[in-house]
């Protein structure tokens, strides 16, 4: 029985150990919370808008010319391919590929000892028909003189047979005469045949000789034109490219020796977009060429459109570039990067190229906050000697600002200061 007042002591102990704690932590509670509750209030602090400060423009609408860069390729469609006009050995092939040539120099030289013997060969069948044929014409003649004659022989053997026959009749000549004096009337008639045979067919016979004169003279120039083809010459300024043999080799007929690239036929193919062609067609059209310069091997060089490809695709339609003055360091193949100068547009705006965002907007500056400003951009244009990106919009007007400051975070409706506003606050 004593054990259960000790058990309930302790009970009782534990319940205050639990309890204590856990009322202390609730005073301190509460009187933290009368604290916060009946002190002062503290005055509340107003965070205060950021304002960028920017660089702005005024929008002037006007007339100006843009550029536009363009990639082109150097191409030669003058170039002449020199051919082997005969089968015969290189005696002298004195240039290499990339030489630059001037007109009249030696570029191949073929082997005499191969295409003079034709020649002679020509010349001299030439020569014998001329011959033939003035031999026929003297022949004709004297077959005209002879016809005479023989005429006259016939006639002179048909009145012997005629007093022949009549003493015969009188039994004054024998048979035997009278037959020979036919015979003689005969051989007359036969050899009279024969010549005029032989006058009736000159023509003929002088056609056929005529007919194969002109054959050997063509045989002749043919056998001189490989003569003078034998020995190249360049036509003009040009570039020798494509080698195709050596000096020694023997060639065949229209065998490749070379390439000759004309240094007046150079030109450069360019893709134009197709939203800027329309302008460029018009130029053209007028007779008007706009003109271009592009950097070769560290110098500056002149071009200018001559026409538009006949052909367009998705990605634009080709530019035809002439070069104002070719020299020899151009050569097939090489790119180049080109500004043409495209016809003046009105109506357009140059802004520093720190005013484009994205290439197709910018931002208009309108009670200190970001405007987003949709607009056309043209390619560039220069200004006093100052690069300006040129652009197009319906929705900018004369005395707008626009922000020529880029900021990273530029949003419509971001509040900026003006760099030339003294009156705000920095």
């Amino acid at each position: 029985m004593a054990s259960e007042p000790r058990a309930r002591h302790w009970i009782r102990l534990g319940f205050v150990r639990l309890i204590l704690p856990l009322l202390i932590i609730a005073l301190a509670a509460g009187g933290y919370i009368w604290l916060t509750q009946t002190g002062p209030t503290p005055p509340r602090a107003d965070v205060a808008e950021r304002a960028w400060r920017v660089d702005t423009a005024v929008v002037e609408p006007g007339t100006h010319q843009p550029r536009l860069t363009l990639t082109g390729e150097v191409e030669n469609p003058d170039r002449l391919l020199i051919n082997a006009p005969l089968t015969a050995r290189v005696a002298r092939l004195p240039v290499a590929d990339g030489d630059a040539v001037e007109q009249g120099d030696l570029l191949v030289a073929l082997d005499p000892a191969d295409y003079e013997p034709p020649l002679r060969r020509a010349e001299a069948n030439l020569a014998d028909l001329q011959a033939q044929i003035q031999e026929a014409r003297r022949a004709y003649q004297s077959d005209q003189q002879a016809l005479e004659i023989e005429q006259a022989l016939v006639d002179t053997a048909q009145r012997s047979l005629e007093r022949t026959l009549t003493l015969q009749s009188d039994e004054l000549a024998s048979p035997s005469e009278v037959e020979s004096n036919r015979d003689a009337l005969n051989q007359a008639r036969l050899a009279l045949n024969t010549r005029e045979e032989r006058v009736a067919t000159f023509d003929a016979r002088l056609a056929s000789l005529q007919a194969r004169r002109k054959a050997a003279e063509a045989d002749v120039r043919s056998a001189r034109r490989d003569a003078r083809r034998s020995r190249v010459e360049a036509p003009g300024a040009g570039i020798i490219t494509g080698r195709e043999v050596a000096t020694g080799e023997r060639i065949s007929t229209s065998q490749a020796l070379l390439t000759f690239l004309p240094r007046d036929g150079f030109e450069v193919r360019a893709l134009i977009p197709n939203q800027r062609a329309e302008p460029l067609l018009r130029a053209l059209a007028r007779d008007e060429h706009p003109t271009a310069e592009a950097q070769l091997l560290g110098g500056t060089v002149a071009l200018r459109l001559m026409r538009l490809g006949g052909s367009a695709s998705a990605r634009g339609v080709t530019g035809l570039f002439q070069f104002e003055a070719p020299d020899r360091s151009l050569r097939p193949g090489e790119v180049i990067r080109m500004e043409l100068r495209m016809p003046a547009m009105p109506d357009t705006i140059a802004v520093p190229q720190s005013a484009l965002y994205g290439n197709d907007r910018v931002y208009r500056v309108r009670d200190d906050r970001l405007e987003r400003v949709a607009v056309e951009h043209l390619g560039t244009t220069r200004v006093d000697g100052t690069e300006r990106a040129l652009i197009r919009s319906g929705a900018l007007t004369a005395g707008d600002r626009i922000a020529t400051t880029q900021l990273p975070n530029a949003v419509e409706g971001l509040r900026v200061q003006p760099a030339d506003d003294d009156g705000a606050s920095p």
